[in-house]
């Protein structure tokens, strides 16, 4: 009795339902300061500022409360210069 023959991986990739994208990180339209944490609204990037975007050598955007600013400047400098991902607080809201 001979077996009938196997799909390859991408042939069963192909038959299978598409899968949807890989979620961005935080895909819930919140965004927050990497420094301490706090819920940014996007007013808050409208003058008058309160919030700010600081972007790394790599060209990533990361958001960043005004008076967080040198702290989130001193991780994103971290991150450049040991190509690990960001530490970022918790979120808070």
């Amino acid at each position: 009795m001979k077996r009938k023959p196997q799909l390859t991986k991408r042939e069963r990739k192909a038959l299978g339902p598409a899968r949807p994208a890989q979620p961005a990180r935080h895909n819930h339209g919140h965004i927050h300061c990497i420094a301490c944490g706090r819920h940014l609204d996007e007013a808050d990037f409208q003058p008058p500022a309160t919030a700010t975007i600081i972007t790394c050598d790599h060209g990533s955007n990361f958001p960043s409360c005004v008076r967080c600013v040198t702290q989130s400047t001193a991780l994103v400098a971290e991150h450049d210069r040991t190509n690990q991902p960001v530490r970022t607080a918790n979120a808070w809201h």
